[in-house]
């Protein structure tokens, strides 16, 4: 199958199955800003169950810029490390007020310049909020591209691999990379899960790589 086709039909899959979140019924680049801070070593469910009481709290950077750490950190705790996240979350906020006139950036060195901002929650930003072509390559997508194309990375933290970076956003139809980035996400959420792969719902699987080489066979 070519990544055309992958491409293809994992948008008609997402269609069909995309989960809803209230971060991803804005393009607010402060609100996705804030989900993709919070995302980071938790689940989508635990911040789901925080992320409108948060906003609602801190509707804007000013807003967070003005709140204390140990506030923050009492609010965000349900998520773990809350005080290097609130940490971060303050500092970030006080560097969008102070440099940016309130404004989340749109060009990328300017988002991995703020604190605690890295090249995917960058790119979340600019592809989410800023409609960018741009590839989101967390160890989830790469469990995807792995299995189904049988890719490896001599990394050994493949996602911080460059060419699997190129090689990701090579794969994004043009002018859907909203839809292709979230379709990979839930995608891995729901069927191509690390344990137990549900082979048996997988729009792809007659054309996956981790199969044909000896994964847990189909069941139709």
């Amino acid at each position: 199958m070519s990544t055309e086709s992958f491409a293809e039909e994992l948008l008609t899959w997402y269609a069909k199955n995309k989960r809803d979140f209230s971060w991803r019924r804005t393009k607010d680049p402060y609100k996705i800003l804030v989900a993709e801070m919070m995302l980071q070593k938790t689940t989508s469910k635990q911040v789901a169950e925080l992320f409108d009481r948060f906003i609602e709290e801190y509707p804007s950077p000013e807003a967070l810029a003005k709140a204390s750490i140990s506030e923050i950190e009492e609010m965000i705790t349900p998520l773990g490390i809350e005080h290097r996240r609130a940490y971060r979350f303050k500092n970030w906020a006080q560097e969008i007020v102070e440099k940016h006139d309130g404004q989340v950036p749109r060009r990328k060195k300017e988002l991995t310049s703020l604190h605690g901002v890295g090249d995917y929650i960058a790119n979340a930003v600019l592809c989410l909020a800023y409609d960018e072509n741009e590839p989101l390559l967390d160890a989830n997508a790469v469990r995807v591209l792995q299995r189904f194309f049988g890719i490896k990375s001599p990394k050994a933290r493949a996602r911080t691999d460059k060419a699997l970076w190129e090689t990701y956003g090579k794969m994004i139809p043009n002018g859907k990379a909203r839809d292709f980035n979230l379709a990979v996400i839930d995608f891995a959420a729901l069927v191509c899960t690390a344990k137990n792969p549900k082979h048996d719902v997988c729009p792809v699987s007659r054309a996956c790589q981790f199969i044909k080489s000896g994964g847990d066979p189909p069941e139709y």
